[in-house]
């Protein structure tokens, strides 16, 4: 027996496909409609009450169809290590980053600004809601997955820490393990440093079409910029591409910093 979730899918691919021109924030109102709809004896009010929340199975469909969403799990790097949605990175985004986050992507990615929706995910959905509220405030159109990780029921997908520390990575170096080192900073940034063996795609590059195909998927990628935020951001897009990423702590000035001290 074919659940109600497969009929979803199918009646939502074929809306999608009968309308691609339209919008993602209106496909999105969409998909939250219908799910509404399909839910409406248990969750009317809820959705009536919070124009911000999805649902599992919304954030399910939005990634399985590639469409403009970008999904983060907001909680601490080792929950996130343990056990994660496929295809969503890792950002804590609390207070102190999540305003530089926010003025990273309208500045420097006006696309993603605009035409990308985001989807926050912590444990219960009660920081998501805030990071939410407070990014769509900024103008950044930004969703919280409803209950949060607590009501996914199925297996989780562990991974490598999202974060590696200079020391860590000059180790891995000094083995020479194979890594893929990605700098996201704009090139006239690296006459200035960099890492030797780096290669350097700029933030901006990693979200247009295709680009992200000259990225590795069968080996640990690091990505690198100038203090981790931009590298950050970079990581959103490179897990949904089943990217194996980690995110150079302190960026390019800790690596500087770390190489003074060992010498």
């Amino acid at each position: 027996m074919k659940t109600v979730l497969w009929y979803f899918k199918k009646i939502y691919r074929y809306k999608f496909m009968q309308t691609k021109n339209v919008g993602i924030l209106a496909g999105i109102a969409v998909v939250i409609t219908m799910v509404g709809v399909l839910t409406v004896g248990t969750n009317i009010e809820q959705d009536n009450m919070d124009k911000l929340s999805v649902d599992y199975e919304t954030v399910g469909v939005l990634l399985d169809n590639d469409m403009h969403v970008l999904v983060i799990d907001i909680r601490s790097a080792d929950q996130y290590q343990k056990g994660h949605l496929n295809g969503v990175s890792y950002d804590q985004l609390d207070p102190a980053t999540l305003e530089k986050r926010v003025k990273t992507i309208q500045n420097r990615l006006p696309e993603v600004a605009s035409k990308y929706n985001f989807v926050l995910v912590d444990d219960d959905g009660t920081e998501a809601k805030k990071a939410a509220q407070t990014m769509t405030e900024m103008g950044i159109q930004t969703f919280y997955l409803n209950g949060g990780i607590n009501i996914v029921s199925e297996s989780l997908e562990s991974g490598s820490y999202p974060v590696i520390t200079s020391q860590e990575l000059s180790e891995k170096l000094a083995t020479n393990e194979d890594i893929y080192l990605l700098d996201v900073r704009e090139p006239d940034e690296l006459l200035k440093s960099k890492i030797d063996e780096s290669v350097n795609i700029p933030l901006a590059e990693i979200f247009k079409p295709n680009q992200i195909d000259e990225i590795p998927t069968d080996k640990p990628v690091v990505v690198i910029c100038g203090s981790g935020n931009r590298a950050t951001i970079a990581s959103y897009a490179l897990a949904q591409e089943d990217i194996d990423f980690q995110i150079l702590e302190g960026g390019i000035n800790a690596w500087n910093s770390f190489q003074e001290l060992e010498t």
